[in-house]
């Protein structure tokens, strides 16, 4: 069974979004698609009884992504 996780673009970037998802290709089939206001994660082919923790690992790689992007950003601007 597919889940769909949503990422809004006010706290996740896009691009942190997508790098999670090509780090979870092993584990997962993970469609991103972004829009406007949010991103879309559609994540599927999990093993039976593993979707929740992929599901949950995944968001915290798209959350750990996003930090790493906006801190670089930011070391480099005061840099």
């Amino acid at each position: 069974m597919a889940k769909r996780v949503t990422f809004d673009r006010s706290l996740y970037l896009p691009e942190a979004v997508e790098a999670a998802a090509a780090a979870y290709a092993e584990h997962a089939k993970i469609e991103v698609t972004p829009d406007a206001d949010a991103v879309l994660a559609v994540i599927s082919g999990v093993a039976r009884g593993e979707t929740d923790l992929v599901v949950n690992a995944f968001c915290n790689h798209v959350l750990h992504e996003t930090i790493v992007r906006l801190r670089q950003g930011t070391l480099r601007e005061v840099g």
